[in-house]
């Protein structure tokens, strides 16, 4: 079980994103399930069993790898999944746009779902907070959104903070981990 929150200006920047695993014990239908070495989803990772990189035929790549890459440049599996992350939540910045536009509410669960991610979000102040997860747990998500939420507005009220930069404050990272800790 693994989350990653990104927290997205008005103009779909990112501000701020982090990948963590949950604190809490995995149920056990998950068990059973093959572990690897990432706590990411096994669709996220473009590997072979044996964990080699492997292209569309299922052979090895040539040079630049499956992806298309440049030069040579791989990418190694927490990168991949970092940029997976990152385009299942700005994809679902559509969807989201969509059904808040008929409602008041601050808190949206399930906007949107990738494979085994669940997507929610929290909008406050033309931010987002986006949340993917792969576990249901609405009221631990709603409580770690207004704590994300809170600890963002402190960001805010820091004088030496400029709004609208990504947030690069220890502090800021701390209390999502240790709220992450608590309520997911």
């Amino acid at each position: 079980m693994s989350f990653y929150l990104a927290i997205v200006s008005p103009l779909d920047s990112p501000l701020f994103e982090l990948s963590f695993p949950s604190a809490k014990p995995p149920p056990p239908s998950s068990a059973a399930q093959a572990s690897t070495s990432s706590s990411f989803p096994s669709w996220s990772t473009f590997t072979a069993a044996n964990g080699a990189d492997t292209s569309l035929d299922g052979s090895l790549p040539k040079v630049g790898g499956s992806l298309g890459l440049l030069n040579g440049e791989n990418k190694s599996g927490p990168e991949r999944d970092r940029a997976m992350c990152q385009m299942i939540a700005h994809k679902s910045l559509d969807s989201l746009e969509e059904v808040m536009e008929g409602t008041g509410s601050l808190y949206f669960k399930n906007v949107d779902r990738h494979n085994e991610w669940t997507v929610s979000a929290f909008i406050a102040t033309s931010v987002k907070f986006i949340l993917l997860h792969d576990i249901k747990n609405d009221d631990g998500i709603r409580l770690f959104f207004l704590d994300v939420w809170e600890a963002y507005v402190k960001v805010l009220l820091n004088p030496f903070h400029t709004v609208s930069t990504p947030i690069r404050n220890p502090a800021f990272e701390g209390k999502i981990r240790a709220s992450a800790k608590r309520n997911l």
